[in-house]
């Protein structure tokens, strides 16, 4: 029987590195991978930007705001029918 992890993955991944004078960047970003047999699914957002700096690197997160606002619209029409019938069963 085929367990659900061959079907579905949550790793974090490492973009290519760009190489400036000074420092090197490194794009890092979550990935939600699907597979069905016929195809697959990979939902990916980014998640920091790593900087080296000779033998130190530093860890910048990424704020998605985009997400941030479209969890907070689902999560609003959610909850919005429901306090309208509370009120509107209070009166």
């Amino acid at each position: 029987m085929a367990n659900l992890t061959n079907f579905i993955e949550w790793k974090t991944v490492q973009g290519t590195a760009v190489s400036t004078p000074n420092h090197t960047l490194i794009p890092e970003s979550k990935a939600l991978i699907v597979n069905f047999p016929y195809g697959g699914f990979v939902w990916q957002w980014p998640t920091a930007v790593l900087v080296q700096q000779g033998e130190q690197t530093e860890r910048h997160p990424i704020i998605d705001v985009t997400r941030l606002a479209t969890w907070s619209i689902i999560g609003m029409s959610l909850l919005l029918p429901l306090l309208l019938r509370l009120i509107k069963q209070s009166k």
